[in-house]
């Protein structure tokens, strides 16, 4: 309600509601603003007593090591009776300063530690877990039609599919479809965002398969095709195509390997 009245400040300045809006805003933002001010100060306080930690514990380190100094010596005011010198307190001070400097730094780090270990520990879930449609060994099967772009009439049929994303599996994108698409028709998909459409395009190109239902290309289960050349015979065009870091021609390639310069020029104009 706040940002709208500040997004519209002209319609509420022409009702002369300023005072109220003022007023809500206050009622929500004085709370915060009070909780604020407790929060800064005990986190001043924090941050002020570990300052203080650190210069105490290097002037308590300076002072026992002239106590060691001092304890060392034969005659106090003969400083070559001593047979622990100066610079060697210097150097074990020293050596401990950084030491502990370098031991807190990597300390600093184990909060990135464990969350780089949480996210390798799902990539690696992910990567390792089998895929239900695996490319390469369907291209192996044999027993898979293969077909051409020679071959194909473009008949494509939805017989009562129903599908839904394994990330969203109480509610269906597609609720017993049907659908038939003949030869030379020009169908346009239209709908609001998530009402199938990116779906059926998936589903045709067998990145997904239906929960219930067949899919059939010119009366051919498209599972029963080799995956390879049914996404070889179907031209895809995504709202947000991805360009690979290489060249034109390169990608234009990607999608036929033995494709000639003539059908690369053909395809780029």
């Amino acid at each position: 309600m706040i940002g709208d009245a500040i997004n519209n400040f002209k319609t509420v300045q022409s009702f002369g509601h300023e005072e109220l809006v003022v007023k809500q805003l206050r009622e929500i933002i004085m709370p915060v603003a009070q909780k604020s001010k407790k929060e800064a100060l005990k986190s001043s306080l924090a941050f002020g007593f570990s300052q203080f930690i650190i210069y105490a514990i290097f002037a308590a380190l300076f002072y026992f090591g002239g106590l060691i100094i001092e304890d060392s010596c034969e005659d106090k005011l003969k400083p070559e009776t001593c047979s622990v010198s100066p610079e060697n307190v210097f150097i074990a001070l020293f050596a401990i300063f950084f030491g502990a400097s370098h031991v807190g730094t990597a300390l600093s780090m184990g909060p990135d530690i464990a969350k780089a270990n949480i996210a390798a520990t799902k990539i690696f879930r992910i990567i390792e877990q089998p895929t239900e449609i695996d490319a390469i060994a369907i291209n192996k099967d044999s027993t898979k039609k293969r077909i051409t772009v020679e071959s194909i009439k473009g008949k494509i049929e939805f017989r009562n599919v129903w599908f839904r994303y394994p990330t969203r599996k109480d509610d269906f994108v597609l609720k017993g479809l049907n659908l038939t698409i003949n030869p030379n028709e020009s169908v346009a998909l239209v709908g609001e965002s998530g009402c199938g459409k990116s779906t059926f395009v998936n589903m045709m190109m067998r990145f997904y398969d239906p929960n219930f239902g067949e899919i059939f290309l010119d009366d051919v289960n498209i599972k029963d095709i080799n995956l390879h050349d049914l996404r070889k015979v179907v031209s895809l065009v995504m709202q947000e195509p991805s360009i690979f870091n290489y060249s034109i021609l390169e990608n234009i390639l990607y999608g036929k390997l033995e494709a000639s310069n003539a059908e690369v020029t053909t395809s780029a104009t």
